[in-house]
């Protein structure tokens, strides 16, 4: 019984990270083109406030809306890095490699 419920286990997260790679693999450029998109709308915005400010406090304003700037490029690259990482992990502890996971479509 306990064999059964462990095969039956390893099979749905087997089915689980084949899902989430043809996922990641189809969505990967939209993901990426999205983030591109709001990091260059949000940079111009930003560099607007920057240009504009005259006093201080906006000065400083703009200047802490640059580090976030920055900090959110950094999350954002983190979380792209990471995701494939945990996908591969994830493969790796089921027993199946994503390779073979992902079966292309003709």
């Amino acid at each position: 019984m306990t064999n059964l419920l462990a095969t039956t286990f390893n099979d749905s997260l087997q089915g689980i990270v084949t899902k989430l790679n043809e996922l990641m693999n189809s969505f990967w450029i939209y993901i990426v083109l999205a983030m591109a998109a709001v990091v260059v709308v949000w940079g111009a915005y930003i560099g607007i406030k920057v240009a504009i400010a005259h006093r201080n406090e906006d000065k400083i304003n703009a200047r802490d809306m640059v580090k976030n700037l920055i900090i959110g490029i950094v999350i954002m690259f983190v979380i792209a890095v990471g995701a494939p990482l945990l996908i591969e992990g994830l493969s790796a502890w089921v027993g199946t490699s994503s390779a073979a996971a992902v079966v292309p479509t003709v």
